[in-house]
């Protein structure tokens, strides 16, 4: 089932983490998977990441993130491509990931610094090297980890040696690591941006893209701040920004963001499930806090066309 890599002039657009659905008893719903592809691919979005922190990646086995890639891989049927989430905490494990996300059609690999510990220098470019070589599929970072960054410095080394091919900045990162990787390394690598409740600025800042919870929850609305942006229409980008405002704020409170962003979904009629525990349901008070913010999104924005 090998496939062509990912290149850097792929990972742009708004390119949506899915959700992994599960059942009341923490498994795998893969009729519910099948049918969130379904609705990301009703939007023309520009391919879907299995595992991302949507997804849980973190709460994923190791086989349970290869099935998915391989549904997800054989559901599109090449339509959009497909990238792998990596959130780990070693290189033995990264690497054993990508390769069984290889071997099923993945055509990338998105891969979180080690989760618990936090490398140096040397150790974060042999991380990412490994990774590339070992599994043979391109690489982008997430740069999520307030307490491991992957640094500009870091970054740049790893375009330079031609060991990834994009970069997701998010809250590892900030608009000033963005604006110098943007000014830095843009022609060597994509620099994408996820700071959910932040996407405006970000994309208006130049980044290419977007792999984000945002992405995930409105997949046409983040598509039409994107397109506006690119035609200049700074106005209408700003309206959708402030139109998702509240929902985005909400979910950015820093914790149990599983149990938001899949709270967001399923208010808006998606079946994803819970959250892996420790993540629980959100309160009555909060679940209150996304319906208004979902209120206000409703009857601020147009209905997209889709794919």
């Amino acid at each position: 089932m090998a496939a062509d890599g990912l290149t850097k002039d792929e990972v742009v657009g708004i390119f949506p983490p899915l959700y992994t659905p599960f059942t009341k008893d923490g498994e795998l719903d893969r009729d519910a998977f099948r049918a969130d592809i379904e609705y990301q691919l009703q939007h023309p979005v520009t391919g879907l990441v299995v595992g991302g922190s949507t997804g849980e990646g973190h709460a994923l086995e190791r086989e349970e993130l290869i099935e998915l890639t391989k549904i997800a891989v054989e559901h599109v049927n090449g339509a959009v491509p497909i990238m792998t989430g990596i959130i780990t905490t070693s290189t033995r494990e990264a690497v054993a990931r990508a390769q069984g996300a290889k071997a099923v059609g993945a055509r990338g690999v998105m891969v979180t610094p080690p989760i618990y510990q936090s490398a140096n220098f040397d150790g974060m470019i042999g991380f990412y090297r490994d990774i590339k070589e070992q599994s043979g599929l391109p690489v982008t970072i997430y740069n999520v980890l307030v307490h491991n960054p992957v640094t500009p410095e870091i970054t740049r080394r790893l375009a330079e040696l031609g060991y990834i091919i994009a970069t997701k900045e998010s809250v590892g990162g900030s608009f000033a690591t963005l604006s110098e990787l943007l000014d830095t390394v843009s022609d060597i690598i994509s620099v994408t941006w996820a700071q959910d409740h932040l996407l405006y600025p970000g994309l208006a800042m130049g980044a290419t893209g977007s792999i984000s919870g945002t992405g995930a929850m409105f997949p046409a609305e983040s598509i039409a701040m994107l397109e506006a942006i690119k035609r200049n229409d700074f106005a209408e980008a700003q309206r959708i920004h402030f139109a998702l405002a509240p929902v985005t704020r909400a979910v950015m409170n820093g914790k149990n963001w599983p149990a938001w962003v899949k709270a967001v979904a399923e208010l808006q009629g998606r079946q994803v499930g819970p959250a892996r525990l420790p993540f629980v349901p959100l309160t009555a008070e909060e679940t209150a806090t996304l319906e208004a913010g979902l209120e206000i999104a409703k009857s601020a924005l147009t209905p997209v066309a889709a794919r």
